[in-house]
C-alpha cells in the first residue's frame, strides 16, 4: 500500500511540474523579443587577443552577438536596433582601443596594448577621434 501512495505522489509531482514548465511556454509567447539587426563593422586589430577584447566591449544589453574575424578584420553584430545604435557600437570598440571605419581610438588606450596588438593606424585625420 505504501509504495502506491509513493507511486502516485511521484506521478502528481512529475504531471505538475509538466503543466508549470506547459503555462511558461505560453507565457513567453505573449512576451516578443525585438527583432535583431546585423551589421559589419571594419574593426582594425592583429591576434587573438584583440579578438578577445573587441568581443568583451560589446557584452552589453542591446548586443545580442558578436564576432570579429582576425583574417578579414570584420566585426559582425546582432544587436536590437531599439536599444543600441551602430555609432554606439563603433564608439564601444574604439574605447576598448581599435579604431573602426568610422571611429579612432584614443593614443592612450591604443599606445598600452602589447606589442602583438600594434596594427597600422590611419592618420589623424580620418576616422572620428573618440571623446569620452
Amino acid at each position: 500500500m505504501k509504495t502506491i501512495r509513493i507511486f502516485i505522489a511521484i506521478a502528481i509531482a512529475v504531471l505538475s511540474t509538466q503543466g508549470l514548465k506547459a503555462q511558461d511556454h505560453k507565457l513567453n509567447l505573449f512576451n516578443f523579443e525585438p527583432k535583431a539587426q546585423k551589421a559589419t563593422i571594419k574593426v582594425y586589430g592583429e591576434c587573438d587577443m584583440c579578438k578577445r577584447r573587441i568581443e568583451k566591449a560589446l557584452k552589453i544589453e542591446g548586443i545580442k552577438s558578436s564576432y570579429w574575424d582576425v583574417d578579414t578584420k570584420i566585426l559582425t553584430v546582432l544587436y536590437h536596433k531599439k536599444k543600441i545604435d551602430i555609432g554606439k557600437i563603433s564608439s564601444l570598440v574604439a574605447a576598448a582601443g581599435h579604431d573602426t571605419d568610422k571611429v579612432k581610438a584614443k593614443d592612450e588606450v591604443y599606445n598600452a596594448f602589447p606589442d602583438c596588438c600594434q596594427y597600422e593606424r590611419a592618420p589623424d585625420n580620418s576616422p572620428s577621434e573618440v571623446t569620452k
